[in-house]
């Protein structure tokens, strides 16, 4: 059974949209959900559907592409983590089996000159590109605005904790990082599961927010707050969000991120596009003041996010292992 997640409109928050009695409304209805759930859907999110559906067809043929083309820029041949992912290289479930999923890791395209890439955080630097320039057109649209969609929900929850509109996105210790990831889930047919193997697999996401945009195939489920796994429905016009565990520390699991994991659907592939959303590299991460009751203690010690960030990436990506070995962790 396919159950509809919480809407809410989030346009009130559109980049210099005035002071507003609907901001208010808003923020406390993602505080709501949050506490409850920690996913729902968005409207007002500013994403073009022409622009989506132009992303949607660019992921389409460079993924009907030969393998060996893929792997032309797998992601083992980048220093910070971009390119191509193949089937069963990634492990969302520490604990399980790998994932029956491909993809293609993107960031921010960050030329020698940026002062991040100078500095030597390993998030930061150059995408690896399909050999397709209307791939990287495509890319670059949705990119922008699934940014501007993000950029708006975090005002919400800055407002629903307590905090200034801009305080999630204006952190010291760099720049929000904001990695696109595209992805294709073979039908089950294809890739013949084995006992428990999924698309992908039980886990939480690791940053504080993750938007989602997918092709309205199905497959995302979700586990509610006691322990239900429910299936997902997404409208073709609505996006979703949810909490990641930065969040979760920074709220001190006033906002818990929920596991969640994707079933390969039969007889049809399936697509979708996450926007991962983690504060600045070396922004510290500690229990908000407006998220401890007076008297209790945080329940997790302060950290940095990058690193948090990258011991996550280390321990579920394969092509992690031989690097680790040369060199401990990013």
């Amino acid at each position: 059974m396919t159950e509809t997640l919480p809407t809410v409109d989030v346009s009130p928050f559109a980049t210099g949209a005035p002071p507003s009695p609907e901001q208010d409304a808003v923020a406390a209805e993602i505080d709501r959900i949050c506490r409850e759930i920690g996913f729902f859907l968005i409207a007002g999110h500013g994403v073009d559907p022409a622009v989506k559906e132009s992303m949607f067809t660019a992921m389409h043929d460079f993924f009907a592409r030969p393998v060996e083309e893929k792997e032309k820029i797998a992601i083992g041949r980048s220093e910070n983590h971009r390119g191509y992912v193949g089937i069963a290289a990634e492990k969302s479930d520490e604990e399980g089996a790998a994932d029956l999923k491909e993809s293609l890791d993107t960031g921010g395209e960050h030329g020698p000159d940026h002062p991040e890439v100078q500095a030597g955080v390993p998030t930061f630097g150059p995408n690896q590109w399909p050999d397709d320039p209307a791939f990287r057109a495509a890319w670059e649209a949705y990119r922008t605005q699934a940014i501007e969609a993000a950029q708006r929900v975090q005002r919400a929850m800055a407002r629903a904790l307590g905090q200034h509109d801009e305080f999630l996105l204006d952190r010291p210790g760099g720049e929000v990082m904001y990695h696109l990831r595209l992805l294709h889930y073979p039908p089950q047919e294809t890739v013949q599961p084995g006992p428990d193997q999924l698309g992908c697999g039980a886990h939480t996401d690791y940053g504080t927010v993750t938007l989602l945009a997918d092709d309205g195939v199905g497959g995302l489920q979700v586990m509610t707050r006691d322990g239900t796994w429910i299936s997902v429905g997404i409208p073709a016009d609505l996006l979703v969000v949810n909490i990641g565990d930065l969040m979760a520390i920074w709220t001190n699991d006033r906002w818990v991120s929920n596991p969640h994991r994707v079933v390969n659907p039969p007889r049809t592939d399936r697509y979708s596009i996450p926007l991962f959303v983690t504060p600045p590299f070396h922004a510290e991460i500690a229990c908000l003041d407006s998220c401890l009751e007076a008297g209790a203690e945080p329940k997790y010690d302060a950290q940095e996010a990058g690193p948090y960030l990258m011991s996550r990436l280390n321990a579920t990506h394969t092509y992690r292992n031989p690097l680790l070995a040369e060199a401990g962790s990013f």
